[in-house]
């Protein structure tokens, strides 16, 4: 009798909030309505006084709230916050700060005839370059997993791998049966992945790894309850740390596709690379850096910075004389690290720049760079795909062509049946940077990434210049006749794009 009273008293409620709902629904829409522009005039007021962010991030912001008050506003509140804002606990600033000043007390053989740009970059980031590298360039998937998964079956001390997609088809399974294998054998696997990238990873998948031991971390996972906080700011790195002696980044992430076994593109043009020597110690601090911010313990730097940890895990050997200079950074940083040092690279040309990127779509700052360069006589080309992964950044990329075009720089369109993924910089022949960031803005300031610098002539750069090569010879040059028959449809996907491209 006590369930059945229990039970009619809650139809009861149930009924009585369903009738004011339906009764009352249009005051209710009205009043969570007016709330909703109050917080968005609120907002908007906010941005144009009191935030740091650049302008055009406020106007592209201001812009969507006022056009679509309700989704702008509810997607500020969850994308927009300012990453300046972020508060770290006690543990992830000191544990970072050890980690940092261990490495950086390092004795490495930088010495006074570093390359020029590498002073200006050293002196912008504090990061400096190290020789004794020997870089080799991985052209697509074919060269890329070959190369990896051997170094990976070889692994006898430690593998530490992080990517910001790590898929559940054929090649992300066979790398982890290798990690589980390699576990198995006594080696020490740390696996992290971005929480969103690769939030279809399940605990099925990952459940061999855990069962043999296997340290796992998903980077600022989407199901935290402080979403509105990291949910726009990812993890863009590609990185693979093996016994600290060999090293693995650039731009491919883990799935069928970035060996070209996709239906929607026929080749996926993608640019990486393998380093042995002493430039591995960068890679392994990034990927530490992000592991500890992930572990936010006391004591989480500790293994890795004693005596016996430094030995361990920062003990490269010289195996080349190619010199490399690895910048990091994310939305946390105080100044846009990665960004700058690729702008250092550009303003350095004297001859040519060529780019390659999946996303162009560069702040007011990187634009004026790039094309007072182009306008000063260099031969600045830039190659963006022909056939895009997401509607929003194609369009947005292809909005800056025109400006570009009429600056003197020469626009490239690849293979319309195939997409460039690559992330990479050739100047004059000389310098390069090769990594995870693309010539966008959500790579600049909202994501994290890395680029790999490299100096003097080297086969490395060779290879680089021979890909370039292909890559134009298989790409379509842009002409502003182009420019002039585009369609209207056409025309207005650009332009709203590009009025997004601030916030993307």
């Amino acid at each position: 009798m006590r369930k059945l009273i229990q039970f009619l008293v809650i139809v009861v409620v149930l009924t009585l909030v369903e009738y004011l709902l339906i009764t009352q629904a249009a005051t209710l829409f009205l009043i969570s309505s007016l709330i909703i522009q109050l917080c968005g005039v609120v907002i908007a007021i906010r941005l144009l006084l009191f935030d740091q962010r650049n302008t055009s991030s406020k106007v592209a912001w201001i812009a969507v709230i006022f056009v679509i008050p309700v989704l702008g506003t509810i997607s500020y509140l969850v994308f927009g916050r300012n990453p300046a804002t972020r508060r770290f606990t006690t543990a992830q600033v000191i544990e970072k700060e050890k980690l940092i000043e261990a490495i950086h007390a390092i004795p490495n053989n930088t010495h006074e005839k570093m390359p020029r740009l590498s002073k200006r970059i050293a002196h912008l980031t504090s990061i400096e370059p190290i020789k004794g590298n020997k870089i080799e360039v991985l052209t697509n998937g074919e060269e890329t997993f070959p190369v990896l998964l051997d170094a990976l079956r070889k692994a006898e001390n430690h593998i530490h791998i992080q990517y910001y997609i790590f898929k559940t088809d054929e090649i992300s399974t066979e790398i982890r049966d290798i990690l589980v294998e390699r576990a198995k054998a006594g080696v020490e696997v740390r696996f992290m992945f971005d929480g969103l990238g690769s939030s279809k990873l399940k605990k099925d998948f990952l459940k061999p790894l855990t069962d043999v031991g296997v340290e796992i971390h998903a980077f600022d996972p989407i199901t935290s309850p402080w979403i509105v906080r990291t949910a726009n700011l990812r993890n863009h790195r590609k990185i693979v740390v093996i016994d600290g002696q060999i090293g693995f980044t650039g731009g491919l992430n883990i799935g069928e596709e970035y060996r070209s076994n996709t239906p929607d593109f026929r080749v996926w043009r993608d640019t990486h690379l393998k380093i042995t020597g002493q430039a591995v110690i960068e890679l392994q601090e990034s990927f530490l850096n992000d592991w500890i911010y992930m572990e936010n313990r006391k004591g989480a730097a500790d293994k890795f910075i004693n005596e016996a940890g430094l030995k361990q895990y920062f003990s490269p050997v010289d195996m080349g004389d190619e010199w490399a200079q690895v910048i990091y950074g994310g939305p946390y940083d105080k100044e846009k690290w990665v960004r700058d040092s690729m702008l250092d690279l550009i303003d350095s040309a004297k001859e040519s720049v060529w780019i390659v990127s999946p996303y162009f779509v560069p702040d007011e700052e990187a634009l004026a760079v790039i094309r007072r360069v182009a306008m000063s006589g260099i031969d600045v080309r830039v190659i963006i795909p022909g056939k895009g992964d997401r509607g929003i950044s194609f369009h947005g990329s292809n909005a800056y062509v025109k400006t570009m075009l009429e600056a003197g720089a020469k626009m490239y369109a690849y293979q319309d049946d195939s997409f460039v993924h690559a992330k990479a910089m050739l100047v004059d022949g000389t310098h390069a940077a090769v990594g995870t960031a693309n010539f966008d803005v959500r790579s600049f300031r909202l994501n994290h990434e890395l680029m790999v610098f490299l100096y003097d002539e080297s086969e490395a750069l060779r290879h680089l210049k021979r890909d370039f090569k292909k890559d134009f010879e298989d790409s379509r040059l842009f002409t502003l006749k182009d420019m002039e028959e585009k369609t209207r449809t056409t025309r207005i996907k650009e332009v709203l794009s590009s009025l997004l491209s601030p916030i993307l």
